[in-house]
């Protein structure tokens, strides 16, 4: 029989905070401005839209998954080599990355409480230990 690991079994799923749509049917109101979730309140940009609209002619070919252009030009910015930009699908791909190749069996994460949960989550289901410094009154970290 097939059982999970404990790492894994364990993890709680994260809850996301209730869509616009929603909140305004909940209680009554309209024009939400949402703040939390990583969401723009106000709305992508001219540019990503139009960007946007055109890759839509394009939707039916498999991306470039080494993202070669866009490493390029940020090597360019940033004074580094192409081979030293790393790139995934968002943060919690690289962070997930990060953990499986740098984190090894009986090493510990130190991150701080009330950050990103998925520093926690990433470190957990990979079988880590993620310790959280407690924060201080005015949103420092005690980590000397």
């Amino acid at each position: 029989m097939l059982t999970v690991p404990p790492c894994i079994s364990s993890l709680t799923p994260y809850l996301p905070g209730k869509p616009i749509e929603e909140v305004e049917r909940e209680y009554g109101v309209s024009n939400v401005a949402k703040l939390a979730s990583n969401e723009n309140a106000l709305g992508p940009s001219p540019k990503a839209l139009a960007a946007a609209r055109e890759a839509c002619g394009k939707v039916h070919l498999y991306p470039d998954g080494s993202a070669f252009y866009l490493r390029q030009a940020l090597a360019a910015k940033l004074g580094v080599t192409a081979d030293e930009i790393a790139v995934g699908n968002g943060s919690n791909e690289l962070l997930e990355l990060l953990v499986r190749t740098f984190l090894s069996e009986g090493e510990e994460a130190l991150t701080s409480a009330n950050t990103f949960i998925v520093y926690r989550l990433a470190t957990q289901a990979h079988g880590r230990t993620c310790v959280e410094a407690p924060m201080r009154d005015h949103r420092s970290c005690p980590l000397a």
